[in-house]
This record gives structure tokens, C-alpha cells and sequence, in this order.
């Protein structure tokens, strides 16, 4: 009997060590790929608006239950909170709903990390999928050779320019480059106008004077952030914030964008759809007689930065199979033009927009804006990184430390919070 429970007890030692040694927090051999034997419920995590929660709830589902009555869809919306990213690793790890989570992209890498997302590149036809989709936003899935989910809707920033400003500098276009929008704000007493500091606020602008984050492996800051090009790129734009006080100003933050650049107080903002989106046919009309609108300048390659949302299914799903079907389902055409409706980008490249841009002409320079958009670095801690990112460029924006000095502190803490990200 002794002998018998030695035995259990060496066992349970031997799966305890071996649980501890995996970096995933889950089995990452469980069977993907159960025919469905029976009607199974599955759980869809999300964090759309009203307007779209509506489509969602009331158009699309019932639209995906009645080509696939086997599954009934149980939509649960949440707030987009630190809270939710907590809750999600929490239940995910005790093999509990939800099964598929709409996911901002730049959450991906953290839940890789963990182990706690299906490698969706391992269900069958996926390759026939993945061929349909937006290369861009289908990248912000990949780590380590497979997808961990797919792109469900895509935005960009793009800019937006008072039209008389812009005519009194002599362009009967938008510019194209960087170096055309800083001639129009030196030489015309014009202002830019931006959002603020954090990484999807400032980064279009760093990389637009030439600053660099990282390598291109996402492993080192220091000599890339602090590099002489990145001081350079911080330096013009502090040029450009401290000469804010005089008439207009150059570059101002924080302010009322949006009223700023239909009164003719900004030259150039940058903004999301949303900006239309939110608000009415009469304010729509006024933005699209006062303005116009275009692609972000792009500069070496990178235009303005990548957002969007994937659709993942998470390890602690019982039915991942039906949350597969529910997935692929999504990125098909007849769902991506019902949420088209209310604003937002489509990932399926077979979407025509045409009916569409001729309704909301202002949509064109996004969707033309997502071809040279970037993505923000996939790693784990890109929240922490960011964070240092941020109280560095206020630091530095409030003449509290200097240029060259902020962006080496900086750089060294990134470091380190991507050697913890590596596990090194």
C-alpha cells in the first residue's frame, strides 16, 4: 500500500515539474479539431461600440446561427479595461469561457507569451483563408511561424488638413511627404496638431523625422531609440512644440482638434475614423466642406501607425472547433460588409468599396492609408514599453531632461523589458 502512494506521489511530482518547465500555461497538444457531434454553445467576448454591438448582436449572429444551427452564439460585450486583460488570462487558465475574444492587436503577443491562444494556422483551411485577407493586419497574428488568430477590422490614422490653409500655401493637393507638411508650417506660420505623447499619439510623427524604436528583430532599444537619428527626430519636433507660444504656433498638444482644424487654428491633425463616425450629418458636412483629407506622409516606407482588432480562440475553450467555424465565418465576406455599416474597415480583400466610398468619400484615404501603415512591436510587454516611451517624451517635451539624455534612459529600460520578454 506504502508502495502505491509513493507511487501517486512521484507522479503527481513528475506532471507538477513538468507544468512548471512549459512556458505555456496550457496543454498545447489538445485536439483541435472535434467533428461537431452535437449542438454546442459558444462564448464571444467583445468590445464593440453601441451602433456596432448592434450589427453584431442583431444582424450577425442570428445571420451565422442560421447557416450554422449546430452553435449558438452567446455574445458578451465588456469594457476595454486593464481588468478585462486580467480577467481574460484568469479564465482562460482554469479552461472556462470565453471561447473566441475580439482582441485589440497589440494584446496578441502578451497572450501568445502565455500559451493561453489556439495556433489558429493549425486548423483546417486556414491557408484558403489567410489568402483573402489584408497582409498587413493578417501579420499582427504571426509569432514564431504560425497565426494565433485572424484579422477582423483594420484603422489607421490619417491627415486631415484645413482646406483654406492649405490653398493659401499654394498646393492644390495634400502633401505627400513630411518634408512638403514642415515647409507649409515654418514658412506659413501654420500649426500641427497632436493628440499627445503615448506610442499611437507620437510614434507616426517620430518615425515621420526619421526617430527609430527598436531593431528590426524587437530585441534591443539602445542604439536605435537613443541613435543620433531618433535624438534628431526629437529635437525638430521640440523645435517645432517650443515656438507653440508664438501667433498660432507650430505644434500644439492636447488641444481642441477637432473644432482647431475646422476653424482654421490647425493646419494638419491626424485622427482614427472615429473622428467622422462620432459625429452628426451636419458636423460630417461641415468637416468634409472645411477639409481634406489624405493618407499620413509617408516616410521611408511607414505611413502612420496599425490598429485594429483580431479574433482569437482561447485555450479554455471546450469547443474549439465551433469557435473555428464562428472565426472564419467572420472574416467572410457577407459579415465584414454589415459591419462596414458602422465604420468599420474590412480585412476580406474582396470587399467593394465602392458603394460605400461614394456614400463617405472621406473613408478612401484610410482604407489607401492601411497600405503603409505600421505596426506597433508584437512583444509581450509592449504596454510596459510604451509606458516607459511615454513618461520619457513628457519628460522631455516639459524640458525636465534632455533630448539625448532622455532617449538613453529610456532605451536602457526598454532593454531590460525586453530581456524579461525573451526570458533571457
Amino acid at each position: 500500500m506504502m508502495n502505491r502512494w509513493l507511487l501517486i506521489i512521484s507522479l503527481i511530482g513528475i506532471v507538477f515539474t513538468a507544468a512548471c518547465n512549459n512556458q505555456s500555461i496550457l496543454d498545447k497538444h489538445d485536439d483541435i479539431q472535434v467533428p461537431l457531434q452535437e449542438k454546442q454553445e459558444i462564448v464571444v467576448w467583445h468590445t464593440y461600440s453601441e451602433e456596432e454591438t448592434r450589427i453584431f448582436e442583431n444582424e450577425i449572429i442570428p445571420l451565422f446561427e442560421k447557416e450554422y444551427p449546430m452553435i449558438d452564439v452567446k455574445p458578451v460585450r465588456q469594457s476595454y479595461t486593464k481588468q478585462l486583460k486580467s480577467a481574460l488570462v484568469a479564465r482562460a487558465s482554469a479552461k472556462e469561457p470565453p471561447d473566441v475574444v475580439r482582441m485589440d492587436i497589440v494584446w496578441l503577443p502578451y497572450f501568445n507569451k502565455l500559451g493561453l491562444l489556439y495556433p489558429i494556422s493549425d486548423f483546417a483551411g486556414f491557408d484558403q483563408i489567410k489568402s483573402s485577407l489584408l497582409n498587413g493586419p493578417l501579420q499582427s497574428n504571426y509569432f514564431n511561424g504560425k497565426y494565433y488568430g485572424l484579422p477582423l477590422d483594420t484603422n489607421t490614422k490619417i491627415a486631415i488638413y484645413n482646406k483654406e490653409l492649405l490653398q493659401r500655401a499654394g498646393y492644390t493637393k495634400p502633401p505627400n511627404t513630411m518634408d512638403q507638411v514642415l515647409d507649409i508650417v515654418v514658412n506659413h506660420n501654420a500649426a500641427i496638431s497632436m493628440a499627445g505623447l503615448n506610442a499611437w499619439e507620437s510614434l507616426p510623427y517620430f518615425y515621420a523625422f526619421g526617430g527609430k524604436l527598436l531593431d528590426s528583430t524587437y530585441t534591443k532599444a539602445t542604439g536605435y531609440l537613443n541613435s543620433q537619428e531618433s535624438i534628431h527626430a526629437v529635437e525638430n519636433l521640440l523645435k517645432l512644440y517650443k515656438n507653440a507660444t508664438s501667433t498660432k504656433g507650430r505644434l500644439t498638444i492636447n488641444t481642441d482638434r477637432w473644432n482647431g482644424i475646422i476653424n482654421g487654428d490647425s493646419f494638419m491633425i491626424d485622427e482614427g475614423p472615429w473622428f467622422y463616425s462620432i459625429q452628426s450629418p451636419e458636423k460630417v458636412k461641415k468637416i468634409v466642406n472645411t477639409t481634406v483629407s489624405a493618407p499620413f506622409p509617408v516616410t521611408n516606407g511607414q505611413g502612420s501607425v496599425l490598429g485594429g482588432e483580431n479574433l482569437v480562440i482561447m485555450k479554455g475553450s471546450q469547443h474549439p472547433s465551433a469557435a473555428w467555424q464562428f472565426v472564419k465565418w467572420m472574416v467572410s465576406k457577407e459579415p465584414q460588409e454589415l459591419m462596414l455599416k458602422a465604420g468599420l474597415i474590412p480585412i476580406n480583400k474582396d470587399i467593394d468599396f465602392k458603394k460605400f466610398i461614394k456614400d463617405y468619400p472621406y473613408y478612401q484615404a484610410y482604407i489607401n492609408g492601411i497600405n503603409n501603415a505600421f505596426l506597433r512591436p508584437p512583444v509581450a510587454k509592449w504596454d510596459e514599453i510604451e509606458q516607459v516611451y511615454t513618461n520619457y517624451f513628457r519628460l522631455m517635451f516639459s524640458g525636465h531632461i534632455g533630448v539625448a539624455e532622455g532617449l538613453t534612459a529610456a532605451a536602457k529600460e526598454i532593454d531590460q523589458l525586453l530581456v524579461e520578454d525573451e526570458g533571457r
